[in-house]
């Protein structure tokens, strides 16, 4: 036998209102239709249901027998199914993974944290690095909550992203170097020797491109993977370094260096944040997105 389960709220309503009218209005139905649908009910369990007792309609034992089932499928499908999952990020003790570059822990993870800590006190924050290919498949997977930062590659359908804001590059000399002014010249650019950061990063790939394009050629001394040793070195040193102004604003703060601007017009790039499309409606992930996008979006 099978038995439409919007009858069972019908069911439900009757019996706990003792009238057709009211159960009809309490489910946002016509009378007649509620009638139609208790007569559906009768006819598929073989059983009145309801005997009418004065203005009120009183159970049968089959359906007193039922009523409290009835009661708890229609309970589990409004709170379990039709509700949808939810998040609380002030009980959650979700484990946020991010995937960064080593530039987009400079740039995103202090303030992010600093704000899940708050919003979301039980919650464990961490970072990977990841291939693009791994990436895709780590977002697929939900090991990876959200990509944040320059990730052209990351073009696989089913990615979702949404941009944040424009980054710009700059460069860096010790804060007593020889060169004054807030520019630097195309001559001196060209001359002096450069510390070159190769991260890996696309980043860097664009920067490069631009600057063979316009036909310009460093004098690159020293190579290095990382950003860590890059003020050690350039406060020591004569040396000039291209790097991400976010980045250079860190160090500027706090040691014996300075900024300069270069003497080309760089393509600012856009950092997004990325997310797969499986957990596009998933509760914590539109929550996550809407605080990235707070923090970050200008």
């Amino acid at each position: 036998m099978r038995t439409d389960l919007n009858l069972l709220r019908v069911l439900l309503a009757v019996y706990e209102t003792g009238n057709v009218t009211a159960a009809a209005k309490r489910l946002g139905m016509s009378q007649p239709a509620a009638s139609a649908a208790l007569a559906r009910l009768r006819h598929s369990l073989g059983d009145p249901l309801f005997i009418r007792s004065g203005n009120l309609m009183e159970a049968t034992p089959r359906a007193q027998g039922i009523i409290e089932r009835t009661r708890e499928v229609i309970e589990i499908i409004d709170r379990d199914i039709l509700s949808g999952p939810s998040f609380d990020p002030t009980t959650s003790e979700h484990e946020f993974v991010f995937c960064l570059s080593e530039v987009g822990e400079v740039v995103f993870l202090p303030a992010l944290f600093e704000r899940l800590r708050h919003v979301a006190p039980k919650a464990r924050v961490r970072t990977v690095s990841l291939a693009p290919e791994a990436l895709v498949e780590s977002l697929h997977e939900g090991r990876v909550d959200a990509v944040l930062g320059y990730f052209p590659d990351l073009t696989t359908p089913n990615i979702y992203q949404q941009r944040l804001f424009s980054h710009d590059l700059t460069c860096l000399i010790r804060l007593d170097h020889p060169l004054a002014g807030e520019r630097l010249s195309l001559e001196d650019f060209s001359r002096l020797e450069h510390l070159q950061v190769r991260d890996g990063s696309r980043r860097q790939e664009m920067f490069e491109a631009h600057l063979s394009k316009a036909g310009i050629r460093r004098n690159i001394v020293l190579q290095t993977s990382h950003y860590m040793s890059v003020p050690s070195i350039i406060e020591r040193s004569d040396l000039i370094v291209v790097l991400p102004r976010t980045v250079a604003n860190l160090y500027t703060h706090h040691l014996n260096v300075r900024m300069i601007e270069p003497p080309m017009e760089i393509p600012r790039y856009d950092l997004k944040q990325y997310w797969h499309a499986r957990f596009h409606e998933a509760p914590r992930g539109v929550w996550l997105r809407r605080l990235i996008m707070e923090l970050f979006n200008s």
